[in-house]
Parts: C-alpha cells; structure tokens; sequence
C-alpha cells in the first residue's frame, strides 16, 4: 500500500513537474483557478493569479523554437498593436502633465494590457475540457459568494435596507460595480451555454439551475451597471439565437418578458425598489439644485467638471498626473459640488490627454473588432461590446479589477482562437 502511494506521488510530481513545459501547464492551469476565485473574492488574489499566468507563459514561451515565435508574433499583430496603442493612449497624456503621481499610475494599470498577447501566443496548450472546468468553477464562485451575501442581508434586513434607501450598495467581497459585473458574466455564460448545448446530462442541468439562481442574485443585488449589462448582453444573446434558428418571431415575445421580469422585481424584491426608489428621488435632488450631497447627482457634476476640462485642452488634455489637481481646481472656479473623477471612460481618457489618447484609445477597439478572427467568435464580440457599454457609466480601466478581468476574460476567450490547433 505505502508503496503504491510513493509511485502515485511520483507520477503525479513527474507528470506535472517533470520538465519545463508540463510545470508551466501546471503553473498556467493554478493562476486561472487563482484569478478566477480573486474575480469574486479578493483583488489580490486576481493579481497573484495574473501574475502566476504571465510567469507559466514566458517559462513555456523558453521551450518554443525561434520560428514558432516568429509564427506567433505574424498570426497575433492585431491584438499585440490594439494593447500597444492602449498604453500608447497613457503614455501620450504624460506630455502636458506637470505632475507625474497619477500618470504613473494609469500607466502601471495600463501596462497590464501587455499580459494579453503574453497569455493568448505562449500559453501552455489549453484543452476544451479544460476550457469548461474553468466555467463551472467561476459559475460556483459566483453562487457561493452570492449566496454569503444574501445570508448577510437576511440577517441584517432593516440596517442593510436603510442603507440602500439612502444609495448605499449591498457589501461585496469585491467592489459593489466590479463584482456585479463578473456576476453578469457569468450568468451570461450560462445562458449562452445553455441555448448552445454546450454541456450535457447532470451538467447541463447545473449550468440550467445556476444561471437562474444568478440571474436573481443580480436582480436583488441592485448594482446598476450589472442590471444594464444583463439586459444587453441577454437581448444580444437572445438575437443571435433567434436569428441563427430562423424564428424572428420570438423576438417581441423574448423582448416582453425580459421588460416583464425587470418590472416584476420592482414589485417582489426590496432590494430593487429602494435602488429605483432612491435613484428618483436624486434626480429630484439634482432637478432642485440639492444634489451635492447624493451619489448619483456626484456622477452628473462629474461628468461636468470633466468635460469642461476637455474643451479647455482638446488636443493634448491636462495631463494624467494633473488630473486630480485640475479637477479640483475647476469645480471651485465653476462652483461644481465634487471633484470626482469622470463617470466616462472616454471623457477620463479625453480629460488626461485629449483627442489625441482618445483616438489612440479608440484605435485599440477598432483593431480588436475588425480582426476577422475575433469577427466570427461571438462570445468575444459580446465582452468587448459590454465593457464598452460600461465605459458610458464607469471609468472601467481606472482601476486595477477593470483592467485585469478584461485582461483575463478576454485571453480566456482568445486562447482557443489562436491555438485552435492545441485545443482538443
């Protein structure tokens, strides 16, 4: 018996550390599980999981002949320049900048971007297998963590509620907007892969279960962003399905009861009545003059104070590191009641360095869509379109969670598109 165990234990650490490429399997395989319990649980977590995944590919990247990296680097050029003109889009606001902080800063965050054509070309071989494991693992972070927080506002009701009547979110392992979003994900994935078939028998009937329990879970956790992003991203899953099936006549019905389900929780679930509830009542508050103090007004006089500060420097911004400096310094000329940063990708981007990041930036997008490989993966025109659609409403890339799960979600989406030849 003890000797069967040693030749287990041996065979395990042969097979999995027995040379380069099947330690940086082991290591590729251990940073996605990683990032993935850090998308729900932990920033940190999601940065050793990055980093751990960006470690196995250079290590396995060592085994590659000169001519197959050479392959790699013709086959990937569109995702290698896209990253390269979004930290182009930084690096350019540091002209007018006379402070250096905050652009060093963006400049870190943004240079996470370069983990992506790290990741997608020198990854050790993915399997399809593999592929859905690492679903059904986000699908269980995002019900585990999600059935913790309701537990938390069950027992907590009447102090948690006063608080979301007065704007406040539902606490979160994670910040409230980031973790709405990672769950949106993965209830999305859910759908998509249920209408898809992706998965069959006792997992199909997991994945069926999961997705509608994660579909209330965002309903009552009442974060603004997930419920625009769900009901895009569902609207636009919906219409590939229906289009692809020929039945365009299902198109209304789909599109009622979604409005239907939507209108219900205002009804059934507490949680969303005191977000709708509150959310009128500050706009009343900003209608009146009074909104100053309420987070949603602050979004508007940040919008505000941003944008005048891009008329004043079109073409080159203020300069990242002067941001904050020149934020502060507007509101009080123009007697706007926040200096928060801008509420809009873009206009942050603009606010830096002006029209020329923000063409630079825009470049990156036009690159990553044009490409006709990305062109023919749904799921990956789906992603990109979402976080566009947060940069409306959020600086996604200004914080270290937008950055890196766009970074993560995407290679994930991409591995198999380039390595189509390696993923059995």
């Amino acid at each position: 018996m003890n000797y069967k165990i040693k030749s287990d234990i041996a065979v395990f650490f042969r097979r999995n550390f027995g040379s380069i490429s099947a330690l940086a399997a082991w290591g590729f395989n251990a940073g996605i599980y990683l990032t993935i319990a850090g998308l729900f649980t932990s920033r940190f977590l999601i940065s050793c999981g990055m980093i751990v995944m960006g470690c196995a590919s250079l290590l396995y990247m060592t085994t590659l002949s000169k001519k197959a990296i050479k392959e790699k680097y013709r086959a990937g050029k569109p995702v290698l320049f896209a990253v390269i003109l979004l930290v182009a889009s930084v690096l350019s606001s540091f002209a007018c900048s006379e402070e250096i902080g905050f652009a060093v800063i963006r400049l870190k965050l943004y240079a996470g971007f370069l983990l992506i054509p790290l990741v997608v070309f020198f990854s050790p071989p993915v399997s399809r297998a593999h592929l859905k494991n690492y679903f059904l693992y986000a699908l269980c972070g995002a019900i585990f963590t999600s059935i913790l927080i309701q537990i938390i506002y069950y027992r907590e009701f009447e102090v948690l509620s006063s608080r979301m009547r007065m704007g406040q979110p539902l606490p979160t392992p994670v910040p409230h907007i980031r973790y709405g979003m990672f769950v949106c994900f993965a209830f999305l994935g859910g759908i998509y892969a249920i209408l898809n078939r992706l998965f069959e028998g006792k997992w199909f009937l997991f994945v069926l279960i999961s997705a509608l329990y994660l579909g209330i879970s965002i309903l009552l956790l009442s974060v603004r962003t997930a419920w625009m992003i769900t009901f895009a991203g569902m609207i636009l899953i919906f219409l590939r399905f229906i289009i692809g099936k020929g039945k365009k006549v299902l198109i209304i019905p789909i599109l009622l009861l979604l409005i239907s389900v939507f209108t219900g929780a205002y009804f059934l679930i507490p949680s969303v009545r005191f977000k709708i509830d509150y959310m009128r009542y500050d706009w009343h508050r900003y209608r009146s003059g009074e909104g100053s103090s309420y987070s949603d007004s602050e979004r508007v006089y940040s919008l505000q104070n941003g944008w005048q500060i891009w008329k004043d420097n079109k073409w080159f911004g203020v300069g990242s590191g002067d941001l904050h400096t020149e934020l502060k310094k507007n509101s009080v000329r123009n007697g706007i009641p926040t200096d928060q940063i801008p509420h809009n990708q873009f206009l942050v981007t603009a606010a830096c360095g002006g029209i020329l990041s923000l063409v630079l930036f825009i470049m990156a997008w036009i690159l990553l869509f044009r490409e006709p490989r990305h062109r023919k993966v749904f799921i990956f025109n789906l992603v990109i379109t979402l976080y566009l659609l947060t940069f409306l409403f959020e600086p996604t890339f200004e914080t270290s969670l937008g950055v890196l799960s766009f970074v993560f979600i995407t290679s994930m989406i991409l591995i198999p598109v380039y390595r189509r030849d390696e993923t059995a």
